[in-house]
């Protein structure tokens, strides 16, 4: 009877709970929808461009199916010269043609040669795209030859020469580091703002603050300012272990990192302050910064590229600050970011920090 009592008063008390029922009932589904459908390590959807002549057929052939097999898609631009493609990001992958042309020294010499430009900043990416483009080379050749000429010569006569960019050595570790600095900065912001305006109203000291003579931006002001020290230290001591120890490369422009990191702490910050306002307790705060954190990573390319989530989930890790601070992040440290590729990336972060301080300041008011 007395363990009844005691079950029935802790069931009503976290039903009472709106945020403690979605972390205990319904995050468990959108966690394992997240892991086991939406999140893949499988590429797909890799961007390709080719540097060749429009009469080069069997080049032209490999572009097509390689688009036509589900695994590729269209390079955004293809104005410019391989290596630019690569390093702006608009291609993953691009082949380039032998001089005399591809399909002319398959029939003229024994062995042709054909260059490919691999972005090997994604290690597992492009390992599996090297394997598709061979595959693919090795098919069309196959096929094509023997419409012609009957005669298939082996696949042998074609020399890959692949050109490993950005991370020539294949290390996972040039890969992960930049992902490890963005999400320790997203957990520091995200749970100092966010715990720190719940502890107030918990403990009661929030009247105590609103009665003094200071304005509300002034107290929303002196939450962020201090996470936002904290996260910059946390993010230069990664990147400077990441660059003596794992040997991480660093060729982009520290100023544009700043920036970025900025960006992204302003994001992080509206979205920590329109989350307090939903928390009355450390607890209640706990409970929403891991839900938030759990969909937020996985959701922004750190475990799983973007490319592979379907068009819904896709659609939602593109206005994810989290996903556009990783690109930024990779991009400025392994390739040297350009100036069109930074603006792409920073006002999406900036159009959520908008959003969410405009949202968060409202209930702010509205709650105290």
């Amino acid at each position: 009877m007395i363990l009844r009592g005691f079950f029935k008063k802790e069931i009503t008390q976290m039903l009472r709970n709106p945020i403690m029922v979605f972390a205990l009932l319904f995050m468990p589904i959108v966690q394992a929808f997240l892991l086991s459908y939406a999140i893949t390590n499988e590429p797909k959807n890799i961007s390709i461009a080719i540097d060749a002549s429009p009469d080069d057929y069997l080049l032209n052939r490999i572009y097509e199916h390689a688009l036509s097999s589900g695994w590729f898609v269209r390079a955004k631009s293809c104005d410019s010269t391989p290596f630019n493609l690569v390093q702006s990001g608009k291609a993953d992958v691009v082949l380039v043609a032998p001089k005399g042309g591809f399909s002319r020294n398959i029939f003229r010499e024994e062995c042709a040669k054909i260059q490919v430009l691999l972005d090997a900043s994604n290690v597992i990416k492009a390992q599996s795209t090297s394997a598709y483009i061979r595959y693919l080379t090795h098919s069309v050749i196959k096929e094509e030859l023997g419409k012609k000429i009957g005669n298939i010569p082996s696949p042998t006569i074609v020399d890959f020469k692949s050109r490993i960019l950005f991370n020539p050595e294949m290390d996972t570790k040039v890969f992960t580091v930049p992902a490890v600095m963005v999400m320790v900065v997203a957990m520091t912001i995200l749970s100092l703002v966010c715990i720190s305006i719940s502890k107030e109203k918990e403990m009661g000291t929030m009247e105590t603050l609103i009665s003094a003579p200071i304005e509300k931006k002034h107290i929303i002001l002196g939450k962020i300012f201090p996470a936002v020290i904290v996260a910059f230290f946390n993010f230069v001591s990664i990147m400077i272990l990441g660059l003596l120890f794992f040997h991480v490369p660093f060729r982009g422009r520290v100023d544009m990192l700043i920036e970025t990191f900025f960006a992204f702490c302003f994001a992080m910050s509206a979205i920590g302050i329109f989350i307090s306002t939903f928390c009355n307790s450390q607890q209640q705060s706990m409970l929403a910064i891991m839900m938030t954190l759990f969909v937020m990573m996985m959701l922004s390319g750190g475990m799983a590229p973007v490319e592979t989530m379907p068009p819904l989930l896709k659609g939602i890790a593109y206005s994810n600050p989290l996903t556009h601070f990783i690109f930024l992040t990779r991009n400025i440290m392994l390739k040297g970011c350009n100036v069109v590729y930074f603006i792409d990336h920073i006002w999406p972060m900036l159009t959520c920090g908008f959003v969410f301080m405009i949202a968060g300041v409202r209930r702010f008011k509205q709650t105290l």
